[in-house]
Formats: structure tokens, sequence, C-alpha cells
């Protein structure tokens, strides 16, 4: 009997099982993402604009803006960073929810083009999405931005990121962030958790592909800078109010539970939402009616509803 009982709008995902990133395997879809992202147009009633900033060792970088047509006030904003294992490049479906959050909240929302790993190890990444956040608090008033209200957010290891980026932004004072939107995160490099034992073929993500990750995340070391990295290890209290997002079948779901409750126990606002039926990155099934709830529950948050 198959242990993965997947929700039928989600079974597309169900065959995609593999336990290594192979160099091929990286350049090809990198290769096809970077080409589809390329080609890909913002929706109506959207603007996207492109800058370049220096990220981590002066190393440029690209972020998109989105924001909606006409729009005049100043808005929130939040900085967006996309998963891929630290290793592969953005795609459409980030773009696509990006559009429809600045379409139902007013955010203006920076995404960021990061460096990866492997050429880029830690902390290339990190400090390209920590520069990114500067960049945004410092053009706030270019950007129409209310600098008061920043927040961060990212799936998989750009939910890694995310966090990391909101540690280091507290622990540095500095910029403030207001609220912190995590989808089925990267949290926890000990990998010890029942998810992490019991997932070792899950479709989309396993144990294996975790553990190997890590080991190219960090070859060059974590620079001290391990609870950064891990956010797991880091002390919690005034940390940004938090969504959090688990898949059912994911190798992930527990140390996102985990840091959830811990968020809690330092007295963090936290609101979580553990899908059912569901695998890592469900959502590349973004035309699905479970995709687009989970979209809304984001939304919810965004606006404070």
């Amino acid at each position: 009997m198959d242990k993965y009982n997947i929700d039928p709008e989600l079974t597309i995902l169900k065959p995609l099982r593999f336990k290594r990133y192979t160099r091929m395997r990286r350049f090809v879809a990198n290769f096809v993402f970077r080409i589809t992202v390329f080609l890909n147009r913002p929706k109506k009633g959207i603007l996207r604009t492109t800058y370049k900033l220096r990220g981590y060792n002066h190393r440029v970088i690209s972020v998109y803006v989105y924001r909606k047509k006409g729009q005049l006030a100043k808005s929130p904003g939040l900085l967006y960073i996309h998963g891929g294992g630290f290793q592969m490049v953005g795609t459409p479906v980030h773009l696509r929810m990006l559009e429809q959050i600045v379409d139902e909240t007013g955010y203006k929302v920076v995404y960021v083009k990061y460096h990866l790993a492997p050429k880029y190890p830690f902390p290339a990444g990190f400090f390209d999405c920590y520069h990114a956040l500067l960049w945004m608090k410092n053009q706030a008033e270019f950007l129409n931005i209310d600098e008061d209200h920043i927040s961060v957010g990212g799936d998989s290891a750009g939910g890694n990121l995310a966090t990391g980026i909101a540690l280091y932004a507290r622990d540095k004072r500095g910029p403030n962030i207001v609220k912190q939107m995590l989808l089925y995160p990267v949290i926890d490099i000990k990998q010890e958790t029942d998810s992490m034992k019991e997932f070792f073929d899950a479709p989309m993500w396993n144990s294996i592909l975790n553990k190997s990750m890590w080991e190219v995340y960090l070859q060059n070391g974590d620079f001290g800078m391990l609870e950064y990295a891990s956010p797991s290890l880091a002390s919690l209290e005034n940390m940004p109010e938090t969504y959090i997002e688990t898949a059912q079948y994911d190798c992930l779901r527990d140390e996102a539970i985990d840091y959830a409750r811990k968020l809690s126990e330092a007295g963090v606002k936290v609101v979580e939402h553990h899908t059912r039926k569901s695998v890592h990155g469900y959502d590349a099934v973004f035309y699905s009616e479970f995709v687009k709830k989970m979209i809304e529950n984001r939304v919810k948050f965004l606006n404070g509803d």
C-alpha cells in the first residue's frame, strides 16, 4: 500500500521522485526556469521593474519590484525569497503568486535573484538577501514603501533565508521586520525529526536530498553564523509575527512545526496551516483549488485579517 495518499489535485506531483541533484539536472532545470522567467510577463494591472544592486562581496544581483499600476499611496513592502534547495533559480510559479499577492494586498513586493550554491555556498545567498532588505529599507521613499511596514517571506530554502535574515536584522537592530511568511521552510540542520526519518522517498523533496542540500550549502562552513543558517538553533525572542505552512508528506514538516512552537514559546504570534494529503512544493500546481486556498490564507495574513 502506498503511504502517500496525495490529494487528487496534487497527484501530478507524485511521480516526481529523485534522490540526487546532479550537475546536469541543476543545469537543465535552471536553464529552463531562467528562460521561462525571462519570457514571463506580469498580469494586467501589475507592473514589474528590474533593479541592479550590490550583494555579498559587492557582486551584482537583480531584484524585481512588483506593484499595482496606478498605485500612488505609500504601501507595505514584502521581500520575497524563492526556494530551490539553495541551488535552483525561481520559477514563473513564484512570480504568479507574487502578482496575486500584490493585486490582493496592495503590497509592493521585492523578489530577490540571489547567488546559488554550489558555486556560491553560504553565506553568499544569505547576504545577497540581507543586502536586498537593506536596499528596500534605504530606497523606501523612492519605492513608495512604508519603511515601518516591511515583511519577509519565502518558500522552502527561501523560507530559511527569509527567517534567517529576520533573525540577523533583529540582532543588528534593523531593518525592522513586522511579519514573516514561511512556506514549508528549511529550518534545522540537525535533521533528526520523525518526518525526516520517515519521508526518505517522498515526492518533490525527501530527506536524502535534504542531507545533500545541507552539505552543498555549508560546504565552506558556517563562519560562526550557524544560528542564521539553521534558525532552529537561534533564540527567538522579539521575532516578527509569523505565518507557517507545512505539507503532510514532507521531510521538513516537523522542523517547521517545532519552529512554530518555539516561536510561540518565545512570545511571538504565530499563524499555522498544516496541510493534509500534500507534498513539498505544492505551489507548483498553481491552478488547483488547493493552492488557491493557501494563497488566500497568505493574503489574509499579510492583510492582517
